[in-house]
């Protein structure tokens, strides 16, 4: 009896220890950090500088990667000396807004402190109506643009929580190009399995994220055998992956944007 007791508080050892023990996902995607999304949205700052600071400088005294979470709303500076501290550390300053939606920028991306980051986002865009018509059919699950269209001292990275339900499927991020009056796309990236997505811009722009099924590149696969597999053209896969510079050249576990069949 005494041994099957023993048996017994073992197990629930074990069971208490296994999700202890779990991998945790992975924080590193396309060389971007994962900021956890905050729960609630901020359309105006939550928190002030000189609090800011504070966990700056303690996380930046810890020596480790951190992520320093500010609720910044959707208008803020980040003002030079913020960039100065952060400047080639080990920290990622996260700037939670409204919409589901966080700027973050990583000391190891700090590279200039000379210029401020000025951001005021909206999340609806004056995108014309006419350049949405390639991208017709497709989800539109956030749109964004800044009132500044400038380009920034270092890259930010957009965090978006897009809905556990789209995992595995492709963010595509798309700015108009008011130069030819386009949608152009920017950056493509598979939502991870919480559902969320990370991308990285340099600038201030209007910007639209679509829903794409997605595939990732097998052993033997060519663009010419998945656009068969698929049931488009060769023509229409390429349109939607121009970040495939040379048809003839994809590798194993490259991710390829799948669009809708034409009718």
């Amino acid at each position: 009896m005494k041994k099957r007791k023993t048996g017994t508080a073992l197990l629930w050892l074990i069971a208490l220890l296994i999700p202890l023990m779990q991998p945790r996902l992975p924080v590193e995607a396309a060389g971007m950090s994962a900021v956890l999304l905050k729960q609630a949205s901020y359309e105006e700052a939550a928190d002030d500088w000189e609090t800011l600071l504070e966990r700056l400088d303690a996380a930046i005294a810890e020596g480790r990667e951190e992520n320093v979470n500010f609720q910044a709303g959707n208008r803020f500076t980040v003002p030079e000396g913020i960039l100065e501290r952060l400047a080639g550390k080990n920290v990622t300053l996260g700037l939670h807004t409204s919409n589901g939606v966080t700027f973050s920028i990583s000391g190891k991306d700090v590279k200039a402190t000379d210029t401020p980051v000025n951001m005021e986002v909206v999340y609806e865009t004056d995108i014309p109506g006419e350049a949405m018509v390639p991208f017709q059919g497709y989800p539109i699950v956030k749109q964004f643009c800044m009132a500044d269209k400038e380009s920034y001292p270092c890259r930010l990275n957009v965090h978006m929580a897009l809905g556990e339900e789209n995992a595995g499927k492709h963010a595509v991020l798309c700015f108009y190009d008011e130069n030819n009056g386009s949608l152009r796309q920017e950056a493509a990236f598979r939502i991870m399995p919480d559902g969320h997505a990370i991308f990285g811009i340099n600038r201030g722009d209007e910007y639209i994220v679509i829903l794409m099924e997605g595939y990732t590149v097998q052993p033997g696969d060519t663009l010419s055998h998945i656009a068969r597999r698929y049931k488009i053209s060769l023509e229409e896969l390429r349109e939607a992956n121009p970040q495939i510079s040379d048809i003839d050249r994809i590798v194993i576990g490259q991710p390829v944007n799948i669009p809708k069949a034409s009718a």
